[in-house]
C-alpha cells in the first residue's frame, strides 16, 4: 500500500482484487457490502472519537484548521478531523480490502476523501423516503465511489441503509413500502456504490444509536481494464442485464474499460442484450456506427453521437 501527499491532496495505491465478472457485476447492481472487515478496536476508537470520549489527534492541521476546531466538529454531522487520524486512514479508509476493490473500480492513485459526514441517528425512528443524494448524476463515468461504514453492529432492527440494486442508471420509481437490500451487518461493514443509487433509512425498532460514516474516494487517472482480467470472458456473450438495463450496464463496463467513447449500440435485440438459449450471439457487437445509451432520456432512451 502506497500514501503519497501532491499539493494538499492524499492519493494511495495497491494491487486490484475484482474480476472481470465482479467489475460487471458492480455495474450491474451498483453496490457491493464488505461485511465486518473493520477490526473490533479500530470500530470502538471511531465511535470514542464520535462520541468526543477521544480527543483529536491529526497527523497534521490543514490551513484554517485547529484542533479546537476539530473537537467541535466530532459530535456534528460533520466529523471531518476524524480524516486526519492515522489510525483512521490506515485501518478504515487503506483496510486492504476495501483499498483494493476501490482500486479495482477507480485506478491507480487514487484520492482519499476530504469530506466526511455522520449519520447519526438515535433509535426506534421512522423511516425516511427513497431518494438519490445531492449532486447526483446518471452517467456511465464512474468518477468516484461512495463509500458508508458502520463502526457498530447493525442489524435491520436498527435501520441500516437499503438500497435498490441497479437503480442508478435511472430515476427510480418509489413507493414507500417498495422494498430494497438492507446493508446490515456487524460492527466494521463496508459499503461502496454508485453515488447515484436510489437509498435510504429504513424504520428502526431497536433502542440505541446507529452512527454511520459516509464518505469518497476519488478518480485521479483515466479509466482503462486494469483490474483481474479473465481471458475466457467473451463480451459478445456477456451477461449485461435484459431490456431498457443492459445498454447503460455495459456503457459502464465499457466506459471503465476506457473505451467510453467508442461504445454504440444498435437497439432492439441487438448486443448487449440477450437471452438464454438464443441460438447464435446478438447482433450488433462492436459496431462503429449507432447509438449511445441517454443517460439523461428522450422518448426512446437512446442518443444520436455525437450529441449524446
Amino acid at each position: 500500500m502506497t500514501l503519497t501527499t501532491n499539493d494538499g491532496r492524499r492519493t494511495f495505491d495497491c494491487e486490484p482484487s475484482l474480476t472481470d465478472t465482479e467489475v460487471l457485476e458492480f455495474c450491474k447492481r451498483g453496490f457491493l457490502l464488505l461485511e465486518g472487515i473493520i477490526d473490533d478496536e479500530t470500530n470502538r476508537r471511531a465511535l470514542d472519537y464520535l462520541e468526543a470520549r477521544r480527543a483529536p489527534q491529526p497527523a497534521f492541521l490543514p490551513p484554517g484548521l485547529t484542533e479546537e476546531r476539530l473537537a467541535e466538529l466530532q459530535t456534528t454531522p460533520e466529523p471531518h478531523g476524524i480524516l486526519l487520524e492515522d489510525w483512521f486512514v490506515q485501518r478504515v479508509l487503506l483496510q486492504p480490502i476495501v483499498a483494493a476493490v476501490a482500486r479495482s473500480l477507480l485506478g491507480p492513485e487514487m484520492g482519499l476523501p476530504v469530506v466526511m459526514s455522520n449519520h447519526r441517528v438515535e433509535t426506534p425512528n421512522k423511516a425516511l423516503s427513497w431518494h438519490n443524494d445531492s449532486e447526483h448524476v446518471y452517467g456511465p463515468e464512474l468518477h468516484y465511489l461512495e463509500a458508508f461504514y458502520f463502526p457498530q453492529d447493525t442489524p435491520p432492527e436498527l435501520g441500516p441503509t437499503e438500497v435498490l440494486p441497479g437503480s442508478h442508471i435511472r430515476r427510480a420509481l418509489t413507493e414507500p413500502d417498495q422494498a430494497g437490500v438492507p446493508c446490515s451487518g456487524r460492527a466494521g461493514t463496508v459499503g461502496i456504490h454508485v453515488q447515484s443509487i436510489a437509498h435510504r433509512r429504513p424504520a428502526s425498532t431497536a433502542s440505541g444509536v446507529r452512527h454511520m460514516l459516509k464518505y469518497n474516494y476519488w478518480r485521479t487517472t483515466p479509466p482503462a481494464r486494469n483490474w483481474l482480467t479473465e481471458p475466457a470472458l467473451d463480451l459478445r456473450t456477456a451477461n449485461f442485464g435484459g431490456h431498457h438495463d443492459a445498454r447503460y450496464f455495459a456503457h459502464m463496463y465499457y466506459w471503465l474499460c476506457g473505451r467510453g467513447e467508442q461504445f454504440r449500440v444498435i437497439g432492439g435485440q441487438g448486443w448487449p442484450w440477450s437471452t438464454p438459449n438464443q441460438i447464435g450471439p446478438s447482433y450488433g457487437f462492436e459496431v462503429a456506427e449507432g447509438y449511445v445509451p441517454h443517460w439523461r432520456r428522450n422518448r426512446d432512451g437512446f442518443a444520436y453521437p455525437p450529441d449524446g
